[in-house]
């Protein structure tokens, strides 16, 4: 759930680059991002869920799948790649099972109903599996296994970018062949404001990462991505398409051992998008991502407790000294927490590109900008 703040200061300008940077109060930041999408056609309570979700994405630092996607969503709603307000119908599956067709409504709507699915057939059955169809892009995928681990289940999640032209090259490839597939895992732990929280592209970085960095103005680190001849880059610019359409590619995850990245990226692909149907990197163009979500029911493979007891264990276990100079051992999901926390009492900062596009999608709905 995104947590609720009683603040409602915020400083917000539409101004160049070198001015300061806006920093923004959850509530209205919230309120202003579900009018936007209102504004599109979407129903209140879809467009809530939109909202909600990009702004928790930023409130746990991952900038990449928060606001800066507004303009995205809001341009599709408009070129008729997103159908807000679209029914989503199941279509397959049996007992554990469903294919859910979401008719091209939003991503975060259509992957929200997926998990509920999934945990109503795991809540029978143990396990429930839910694959879908014609969705939008999802955003932050762990925020869906975040929904299984709050009804004491395992959530697990992965997208793939039906028929995409690339983001990120295969090992050893000079091109961008596959989308940047992310991979999560979210397990429950006796504390419930502390789960463990798996949530990695199967690429260096996300591409929201790249285009954060492009409106901030600033480079990536090094060996993140290729140009469009294949050599190294730190420049975000050199992902996107040129003058002539040639672009480059991000990198598989690992380095040296890239192999990993890349080998988890296609297997992806099965489970994303040809379980689905909804398509695989390559193939027909089609909008969005392939979701294949699954929704494991703890106490019908072991005592709740029991479980608890093992895995806290380990987290126990693996986060106790000693530790490398000036370092620490966290596991996953507790940056995000640390970010929460701050963002929470201090605001968001969004720079002022990501902010002056939120604000001019929201003008072309006929939504007015918020100003300080």
């Amino acid at each position: 759930m995104l947590p609720q703040t009683n603040s409602l200061t915020f400083v917000t300008t539409r101004l160049a680059k070198d001015n300061p940077i806006p920093t923004i109060q959850v509530n209205p930041l919230r309120t202003y991002i579900r009018q936007i999408f209102s504004a599109t056609g979407a129903p209140e309570e879809e467009a809530a869920i939109v909202a909600n979700h990009l702004v928790e994405a930023n409130l746990m630092g991952h900038d990449s799948h928060g606001i800066v996607r507004t303009l995205q969503y809001v341009t599709q709603t408009q070129n008729g790649g997103i159908v807000p307000g679209a029914p989503l119908e199941v279509i397959g599956g049996d007992a554990a099972t469903a294919v859910l067709n979401v008719n091209h409504n939003f991503g975060q709507v259509g992957a929200t109903r997926a998990m509920e699915i999934a945990i109503e057939r795991a809540g029978e059955y143990g396990v429930g599996v839910v694959v879908t169809r014609n969705c939008g892009h999802i955003g932050r995928i762990g925020a869906y296994g975040q929904m299984a681990a709050a009804k004491n289940m395992i959530g697990i999640a992965c997208v793939n970018n039906p028929g995409t032209d690339g983001l990120v090259a295969p090992f050893g490839g000079a091109k961008a062949r596959l989308g940047t597939n992310p991979f999560s895992v979210v397990s429950p732990t006796s504390n419930p404001e502390q789960p463990f929280v798996l949530d990695f592209a199967t690429s260096v970085a996300a591409e929201g990462k790249v285009r954060v960095a492009l409106n901030k103005g600033v480079d990536l680190p090094p060996e993140y991505l290729i140009d469009s001849d294949g050599n190294p880059t730190q420049t975000p610019a050199d992902l996107y398409p040129n003058e002539s359409g040639a672009r480059g590619a991000l990198l598989p995850f690992g380095g040296t051992v890239g192999y990993k990245g890349y080998g988890l990226a296609v297997a992806i692909e099965a489970l994303s998008g040809a379980l689905s149907g909804s398509g695989a990197a390559g193939g027909e163009n089609r909008l969005g991502n392939g979701v294949f979500v699954l929704a494991l029911n703890i106490s019908t493979f072991t005592n709740q407790s029991s479980f608890y007891e093992i895995f806290d264990g380990l987290i126990d276990h693996v986060t106790q000294e000693p530790f490398r100079e000036g370092q620490e051992v966290i596991t996953a999901g507790e940056p995000e927490r640390r970010h929460m926390d701050q963002r929470l009492a201090n605001g968001i900062e969004i720079d002022n590109q990501t902010w002056q596009q939120v604000q001019e999608s929201g003008e072309t709905v006929g939504v007015t900008p918020l100003e300080a």
